[in-house]
């Protein structure tokens, strides 16, 4: 890893923790809330080719995030109706059904993966544990998500010779995706074992921590596709030697909703039994 990126990881990363520690809860969902628009702001940077249609598309959001939290149950279903609400103007405005097609496509995205699949985050601060256990969760989806990408850097940078996917990705490796795996299950063993607040077992730590790294590394190849697609390295140049939020926070949006379930069927679970 380059100095100068192990030097921004050093400063920010614990600046992080606290916050998602610390923060009650309105000023965490204004967190989120703010994380999240600048995350699709850099996804419509990628995919729209007219700010009117990206003003559109982030206005939308703030007003799904202003009623969500008063309605917090009801988070879903907005965005659901916000994305026929987004497809029907497009179709009511544009007389040019290319650049309607385009642009709807690229709204609908906007809120459905970056939007839909990151407001897990609230959710899974919401779910009926006692405080601070939820917060405990999102840290710990961090850290499995986080530490096996760093663990498929190096292990792909030392052993990788087989390309994984390299019209989307080049240097990512088979070998690297496999090391990606056993830290982001090494690393949730560990946690489970030093966080005994979460109620995880060290096996199932590893197994869940496992898990959420394997669609991790589905969501950094997806976001790569996109960055392909646009002829992008980086969705911008937001955090120093790393690039966007996008790209440090693409394998948390599809994790996030695959710990969310999996909390929720734990919880139904337990309450059965």
């Amino acid at each position: 890893m380059k100095p100068s990126r192990l030097l921004t990881a050093t400063l920010l990363l614990p600046i992080l923790v606290l916050l998602i520690w610390r923060l009650p809860a309105l000023p965490f969902f204004l967190f989120i809330a703010i994380v999240i628009l600048r995350v699709q702001y850099e996804f419509y940077r990628l995919t729209l080719r007219g700010t009117r249609s990206m003003a559109i598309g982030l206005s939308v959001t703030v007003a799904i995030f202003s009623v969500a939290f008063v309605f917090p149950q009801g988070l879903g279903a907005l965005i659901a109706v916000a994305t026929v609400t987004l497809l029907a103007a497009a179709i009511i405005e544009q007389t040019d059904m290319q650049t309607a097609a385009t642009d709807a496509t690229g709204l609908m995205a906007g809120l459905l993966y970056p939007v839909g699949l990151l407001s897990h985050l609230f959710l899974i601060d919401w779910l009926p544990f006692n405080h601070p256990v939820g917060r405990g969760f999102i840290l710990f989806l961090l850290a499995v998500v986080w530490g096996g990408d760093a663990t498929a850097y190096y292990v792909g940078r030392a052993m990788g010779k087989r390309k994984l996917a390299p019209a989307i990705s080049p240097n990512k490796t088979v070998a690297g995706a496999i090391g990606g795996l056993i830290g982001s299950g090494v690393i949730g063993g560990g946690a489970a074992f030093f966080a005994p607040m979460l109620h995880l077992t060290p096996m199932a730590g590893a197994l869940l921590g496992g898990l959420l790294g394997g669609v991790g590394q589905v969501g950094d190849l997806v976001e790569s596709m996109f960055k392909r697609g646009a002829g992008v390295k980086d969705s911008s140049a937001l955090i120093p030697a790393h690039g966007g939020l996008f790209d440090k926070l693409d394998s948390v949006a599809f994790a996030a909703p695959v710990l969310y379930y999996g909390l929720v069927y734990g919880l139904v679970v337990s309450e059965l039994g």
